[in-house]
């Protein structure tokens, strides 16, 4: 049954009709599990005006009636999708939106409110926000809380956790934290990435540890010194890297369970935390990403 007053603090994730937001259903599910959290599903369907067609009222479909029709198929979807949430975490509370707008707006109308969006994806360089557009450029550069994106599953390999980049000034700190306290609810180990930048480095590369890059590593180990005595059951390798930040993520990224980068939405340039490296990692990246908004700082600390 369709949920009128949704709660706060709860797990998103946005449904449709196609099989590729399984397995983000399943992440969602069983990272609510993980967090204590309700687990929303949410699906957009248009509004009646956006659902019609050129010939309505010339004999053609009544939009109002196709509208009906989507919101009863959006229904059962969700109640199918809640089936399968169920099987997974019988414990797990469900709720379950149907709204009248764009996909896209539909998962932004709630992530005010929300822990997390979760969404599918067709695979590196093709994101999708559910049924149309970009993640990269709509929900998760717009929305208020951090947003995963899962990927489809690409190989069998073994995984080598949680990936995330720091300049090691105090905006970065959202994203950091969001990595280790992932890290820690997954029981996965955390890689923190600094880089210097050096143009003649191709491909990027981590660096072993010449004395000039001291002062590199002197910056990555104060900047996560903090978090480390928080979470002292993650382990952690620090790394440094040579090139723009975007190249070295994306350099260790297909190694990884998922990449962690962050958004600051008003657009100020900082180094993890600027747009272009978060819509590089998504357009490139075939691993699981998850895009934190520098903004949400103080909603996290809250949380």
């Amino acid at each position: 049954m369709e949920t009128l007053h949704l709660p706060t603090g709860c797990v998103v994730v946005g449904v449709d009709a196609a099989q590729l937001t399984d397995r983000a259903l399943d992440w969602a599910a069983d990272q609510a599990a993980l967090e204590e959290r309700h687990l929303l599903l949410v699906h957009g369907i248009g509004t009646p005006l956006s659902v019609g067609t050129p010939w309505s009222g010339l004999g053609g479909p009544d939009p109002m009636q196709v509208f009906s029709d989507l919101q009863a198929a959006g229904r059962a979807l969700l109640a199918r999708a809640t089936t399968r949430v169920i099987t997974r975490h019988p414990e797990l509370v469900v709720h379950q939106v149907v709204r009248p707008v764009d996909p896209r707006q539909a998962l932004l109308d709630v992530s005010a409110d929300a822990a997390l969006i979760v969404v599918g994806s067709r695979g590196r360089g093709h994101v999708l926000s559910v049924v149309l557009g970009s993640v990269s450029e709509e929900v998760a550069g717009r929305a208020s809380c951090p947003v995963v994106v899962i990927r489809p599953q690409h190989s069998t390999e073994p995984r080598h956790g949680v990936l995330v980049g720091t300049d090691g000034t105090a905006e970065s700190l959202p994203v950091l934290r969001f990595a280790f306290r992932h890290a820690r609810l997954r029981e996965l180990p955390l890689t923190v990435l600094h880089t210097v930048e050096d143009v003649a480095a191709t491909p990027p590369h981590v660096v072993p540890g010449e004395a000039e890059l001291e002062p590199a590593r002197q910056v990555l180990a104060e900047s996560v010194a903090a978090l480390g005595a928080q979470y002292p059951d993650v382990p952690i390798t620090l790394e440094i890297g040579q090139g723009t930040p975007a190249e070295c993520l994306l350099a260790g990224a297909d190694a990884m369970d998922i990449v962690v980068v962050g958004h600051h939405e008003r657009g100020r340039l900082g180094r993890f935390t600027h747009g272009s490296v978060a819509v590089a990692v998504l357009e490139h990246a075939s691993v699981a990403i998850a895009v934190v908004p520098v903004v949400a700082d103080s909603l996290a600390t809250a949380r």
